[in-house]
């Protein structure tokens, strides 16, 4: 099942604006996000318009909006709180009430060509992809196994480009989560022999992780110093990700990997952390192991 929600605010500026020049900071998308965004251009270019460059106070907003529709299961341009889409913009430091602003959501697609495709099919949807007025745009889905649709979209637009930076932004919740649950023991290893470790993570956030969904894989990396590969045990920056393919809120996930003890004898530490690719890092328990090499 797929539907499509349109609402497009025009609202009059209050005052001329002058967006020539102004190029927004890049926020953080995954693949689908990124592939939407590169569609949707195109396709605004094939039709002589101006590329919309990404806002990211509009994808904090967008991000926000589709994790909360597939976390509480529902379709609805108002969100739960009671928020209108001009007020989750304007929440997220976005002009929303001095500008062009609009809002497209789509469930049930699975990849981004289908989202457009089914904008495109739609007049009005159609209307907001060839809009002249709007120059910025912000892209959010979210996934939920347990949700009617699955796949959960919101792009958000408007009519300024805002260069600023967030401040909001560390403060938005994911709501990818984790504490220390358990690992193995530190190994005592001849040079050259391998060995085999393993992490122990509740999932302690309210979304679930998700093997081969972008950005909702909960992988294990290294850490202290952070997301940098350790040759000298065989190790990338990305040791693992969870043995089952779902571990969902309050479950335990197991990350296992396999070391390989360098040829020179002494005691090599290997700090570790969770992180969930294209979304965030999650908690830092100071996890790590003291590798001897005999």
């Amino acid at each position: 099942m797929r539907k499509i929600a349109l609402l497009t605010l025009m609202l009059i500026a209050l005052a001329e604006i002058a967006v020539g020049g102004i190029v927004a900071r890049a926020a953080t998308l995954d693949s689908g996000e990124s592939d939407l965004l590169s569609q949707v251009n195109s396709f605004r270019a094939s039709r002589g318009l101006s590329t919309l460059v990404v806002s990211d106070s509009l994808t904090l907003a967008a991000k926000w909006m589709a994790t909360d529709m597939s976390v509480n299961n529902y379709f609805s341009h108002t969100s739960l709180d009671g928020r209108s889409p001009t007020q989750r913009m304007a929440d997220a430091g976005y002009p929303a009430f001095s500008t062009w602003a609009g809002e497209d959501l789509a469930a049930g697609y699975t990849s981004a060509a289908q989202v457009l495709q089914g904008w495109i099919n739609s007049p009005a949807h159609l209307a907001v992809l060839t809009n002249p007025a709007y120059r910025a745009i912000g892209i959010g889905r979210s996934y939920a196994a347990g949700s009617t649709y699955g796949w959960y979209w919101d792009a958000d637009f408007g009519g300024i480009a805002d260069g600023a930076a967030l401040t909001s932004v560390a403060s938005f919740d994911q709501g990818f989560h984790a504490a220390w649950a358990g690992q193995s023991a530190n190994p005592t290893l001849a040079p050259g022999q391998t060995a085999t470790l393993v992490v122990a993570l509740k999932n302690n956030g309210y979304r679930g992780w998700y093997v081969g969904s972008p950005g909702q894989q909960a992988n294990l990396g290294t850490a202290n110093p952070l997301d940098v590969a350790r040759p000298e045990l065989g190790l990338t920056n990305r040791l693992a990700t969870t043995t089952t393919s779902y571990v969902g809120p309050g479950q335990v996930g197991w990350f296992q990997f396999q070391i390989h003890a360098p040829s020179s004898p002494g005691t090599y530490r290997l700090d570790v952390r969770g992180v969930v690719d294209g979304a965030t890092w999650l908690e830092d328990p100071g996890i790590f192991f003291l590798i001897t090499v005999q």
